[in-house]
């Protein structure tokens, strides 16, 4: 019998500037920069991923779903997948509302404490999970839940 060997790997897609000081990411404004650039103006839900080494320096950032006009379903799954094969130490997540209403529902709530348990088990830390629009404005879900950590 024969045995298909196989491995996981992070392929690059393209590289894309973006209008930070740095490849440190400190707090959410930093953040969110990164996210709003990708997702924020998008008429469609998209969810990305943020993966940092342990120093917060950008590994790379990863679009993990595609949802429509009203929510994503956000795989929970994939953003771990993602993390470690890129060997990343801290991940921050985001999705965006494309009604451009700031507002934290119960699915954002739970996604996010999902994704966090899942990733402390792993040995990787959650900074925050965060929702974008299309203006400057960005909510910290890690400011609305009190048992984040």
């Amino acid at each position: 019998m024969k045995i298909d060997i196989v491995q996981l790997e992070i392929v690059k897609k393209y590289s894309a500037d973006f209008d930070i000081e740095n490849a440190h990411v400190y707090g959410v404004a930093s953040a969110g920069r990164i996210f709003q650039k990708e997702i924020g103006s998008c008429n469609i839900e998209y969810a990305g991923l943020l993966c940092l080494d342990f120093t917060n320096k950008i590994i790379n950032y990863s679009n993990v779903a595609i949802g429509n006009i009203e929510n994503v379903n956000i795989p929970v799954a994939q953003i771990i997948k993602t993390a470690l094969v890129s060997n990343a130490s801290k991940i921050i997540v985001a999705h965006n509302h494309p009604s451009g209403v700031l507002e934290i529902t119960a699915n954002d709530i739970s996604t996010t404490k999902s994704i966090g348990n899942l990733a402390r088990m792993l040995g990787i830390q959650l900074i925050d999970s965060l929702i974008v629009t299309n203006s400057d404005d960005i909510l910290s879900i890690r400011e609305h839940i009190n048992d984040f950590d």
